[in-house]
């Protein structure tokens, strides 16, 4: 039983995260990118200026567990999203007024699966005006193993990409960096902060786990609807997301080629709900709110969330 055990936890790591590979030289840290995909005033709008994080809660479903197995799952999978400075040299929060100011998303769940009970984080953290990725962070712990997996990306020279186990193997290297390419856990915050407004159809790429490849990316905006929730009803845009080949997914570990989100036509477009053309993944809101989470305690104001993922 055990050796079987440790053989599907090998398995199910081999699917969580992205590395960023490429052959151009990674712009700094005050340069932009050509021909940039996202909005810039969206990003940088007084939304975002209030002293406070966006905290959302998601209802994901599956049908296949971490292994890849047939087998039905469903739990909550919490994010935030906060403005802050960051310092792209030290790859590390600051507080002293220096550093970028940048966006942290987090994307965070706990799921149990036999004897095993998994805890995951997801931390990304881009540049405000334009989300260029500095780091993506994913931690994990189960029975079989503690690991850490980093790609870091500097303001010059090439990404660092760090990976630490107990039982999967260790490894550092560096890789070149490609404009408009986003690791895997930021492609929900990318999502929302794409600009349609010239043309409805925008491309950019994704860094798939230890192939030395990149896999090239569309997002067309397909019109509007309303998408009724846990949350409510809210007007949203369709967006579809088209993959040359599957990418790394943090809610359905492995995607499909298709992918369609809705974002909200409000201001702070919130991402409404998601879902893979053949049905394998779905997540929907369920509720959210604004909120500095660091200075108080966001769960008594909760109505539909009763346990913390």
């Amino acid at each position: 039983m055990w050796p079987r055990a440790l053989a599907l936890c090998s398995m199910g790591s081999l699917l969580l995260f992205g590395l960023a590979l490429g052959c151009s030289r990674a712009p700094t840290s005050s340069e932009p990118e050509a021909d940039p995909i996202t909005d810039s005033q969206y990003l940088t709008a007084d939304v975002w200026n209030d002293g406070q994080a966006e905290v959302a809660f998601y209802r994901v479903e599956r049908t296949r567990d971490q292994y890849g197995r047939a087998k039905e799952q469903a739990f909550i999978m919490g994010t935030y999203l906060v403005k802050h400075r960051f310092s792209p040299a030290d790859m590390t929060k600051v507080t002293d007024g220096t550093g970028v100011s940048s966006f942290k998303y987090a994307a965070f769940y706990e799921l149990e699966s036999g004897s095993y009970q998994y805890k995951r984080n997801w931390v990304v953290n881009a540049r405000q005006n334009d989300l260029r990725p500095f780091k993506q962070s994913f931690t994990s712990f189960d029975w079989c193993s503690n690991r850490y997996r980093e790609v870091a990306f500097p303001p010059d020279g090439p990404v660092e990409v760090r990976m630490r186990s107990d039982d999967y193997g260790n490894r550092r290297a560096s890789f070149a960096h490609r404009p408009k390419a986003y690791p895997p856990a930021q492609l929900p915050l990318l999502i929302r902060a794409l600009d349609f407004g010239a043309a409805d159809t925008l491309s950019f790429s994704v860094p798939v786990a230890d192939s030395s490849a990149y896999v090239s990316a569309r997002a067309v905006r397909a019109g509007t609807e309303t998408v009724e929730t846990e949350a409510g009803a809210h007007d949203s845009e369709r967006i579809v997301v088209h993959y040359e080949t599957p990418v790394p997914s943090p809610i359905g570990e492995t995607s499909d080629t298709t992918e369609t989100y809705w974002r909200g036509t409000g201001a702070e477009r919130r991402l409404v709900r998601m879902e893979a053309e053949g049905g394998r993944y779905q997540m929907a809101l369920v509720e959210h709110l604004r909120t500095p989470y660091w200075r108080e305690n966001l769960w008594p104001k909760l109505d539909r969330i009763d346990d913390r993922p």
